[in-house]
């Protein structure tokens, strides 16, 4: 998801900034536009799912090689997350979604064209790089353009937007492949990135007119020792912890199924076509660009940040108990399920504003980066993990192109990280501490 947390609370009039609250059409025309960074880099994070055979066959590679390969996106974004927090309690957020999202084009263009599986590696690596910028900047301009009630609505609405690059990179991008080649595809999904960039750079702005900036006692000090203070100090926040931990946890399914795993695990285990994998795949998308802005909603209006991660922990766990022992669903019934799990774990959205609460508003951008840190890196892991469960139950039987074959038995097996993983999000949420809404006091 998935990934990050809700930057300091809005300033009163007088402390440091205006509500943007007599501006809300410009505020919502400047955090939208930044989310279609989110949105864009969503269609690199996951596209590995529609275009999984392909890949194997283009780089020769099993399934912990292309595992692998995966993860190497997601380990350029963990590279930059924690400079990336520095960089936007300190610079323009403008400037940096631009540059950012020039090295995510970038990346992605030379994913396209390169034949040399290092090479690929290393262009996924620089997407991954990008990746790590766009939802903690669409967070700090959330803070800066929306009062406090209204941020945890408007972050469910990003991650929609996000999510929705999501269902980009499932059935539409295996149509797309199948129409012109993957190599074609990722062409226009680079024009696609042209686009947006134009859009972010005439509409985005930093401050909402009349915005007075905080003054910041780490940017005022302009050292490194006291961006590793900060850092120091949100590391030691177990609210910060606990909470990447939980997101990190429930958005495994969407971190490993929809962007590597998914699709072959449908066809292999449940006989879909690929067609119909992909559409149940982005059934996880679709739950949560359902839920999550009234998740966010309802945990503003009743106050509590605790409560629905608990309950949204709980009934993910149910929803993906029932994937893995069910051998035999149809269609229809995975249609609902993989929906299900993605309505339960659309709660990971309340971690954010929780977390943005639990913190002291100078260190705010170094906080996110910790909390992006663990939400990131697990999925990391997660993507290699499940390849390496696939390759330790393969039987050694080979296909006649030399890749190795998996049976409905092995992705049976690997299935239950998930199981695992979401009981202890459960458990990081009902060690956390409510923070009733309301920003930690200094």
């Amino acid at each position: 998801m998935a990934s990050a947390m809700l930057a300091d609370t809005y300033p009163k009039h007088g402390e440091g900034g205006v509500l943007a609250r007599n501006n809300s059409k410009k505020a919502w025309l400047v955090c939208l536009s930044a989310g279609l960074f989110f949105f864009y880099e969503f269609i690199q994070m996951h596209m590995f799912n529609a275009i999984n055979e392909e890949l194997r066959t283009a780089f020769n590679v099993n399934a912990t090689q292309l595992g692998v390969l995966s993860s190497t996106y997601l380990f350029g974004d963990v590279l930059f997350l924690l400079p990336a927090g520095m960089l936007l309690d300190r610079f323009s957020v403008r400037k940096i979604l631009l540059v950012a999202l020039s090295v995510c084009i970038f990346g992605t263009a030379g994913f396209a064209l390169t034949h040399s599986l290092p090479a690929a590696a290393f262009f996924h690596t620089v997407s991954g790089c990008g990746h790590a910028f766009c939802f903690l900047s669409c967070i700090v301009l959330i803070s800066r353009w929306f009062a406090p009630e209204r941020q945890a609505f408007v972050v469910g609405i990003v991650v929609t937007m996000a999510f929705l690059g999501g269902v980009l990179a499932q059935t539409p991008l295996v149509w797309l492949a199948h129409a012109v080649g993957w190599r074609t595809a990722l062409m226009y999904d680079v024009l696609l990135g042209g686009v947006i960039f134009a859009i972010i750079f005439i509409q985005v702005r930093d401050f909402p007119p009349g915005y007075i900036k905080p003054q910041n006692p780490l940017k005022a000090a302009s050292g490194f020792l006291d961006f590793f203070q900060g850092l120091i100090e949100a590391a030691r926040n177990a609210q910060n912890l606990l909470a990447g931990l939980y997101t990190s946890l429930l958005n495994l399914p969407i971190m490993v199924l929809d962007a590597v795993w998914g699709v072959t695990y449908l066809v292999k285990v449940h006989q879909l076509t690929q067609i119909q994998a992909s559409n149940v795949t982005a059934m996880i998308f679709f739950g949560s660009i359902v839920a999550c802005p009234f998740v966010g909603l309802l945990s503003d209006r009743i106050g509590l940040r605790k409560k629905p991660m608990i309950w949204g922990g709980i009934l993910s766990l149910l929803s993906i108990l029932l994937v893995v022992l069910i051998p035999e669903l149809h269609y229809p019934s995975l249609l609902v399920l993989f929906f299900l799990i993605g309505l339960f774990t659309s709660t990971q959205i309340v971690s954010y504003p929780l977390a943005a609460e639990s913190n002291d508003s100078r260190i705010t951008g170094t906080a996110v980066s910790i909390v992006s840190f663990i939400i990131m890196g697990g999925a990391a892991l997660a993507q290699i993990l499940f390849g390496k469960l696939l390759d330790l139950s393969w039987n050694g039987l080979l296909g006649e192109d030399g890749q190795r074959i998996y049976s409905s038995l092995d992705y049976q097996h690997a299935m239950w990280m998930f199981p695992v993983a979401i009981g202890i999000g459960l458990l990081a949420a009902l060690l956390l501490k409510e923070t009733y809404c309301r920003k930690k006091e200094v």
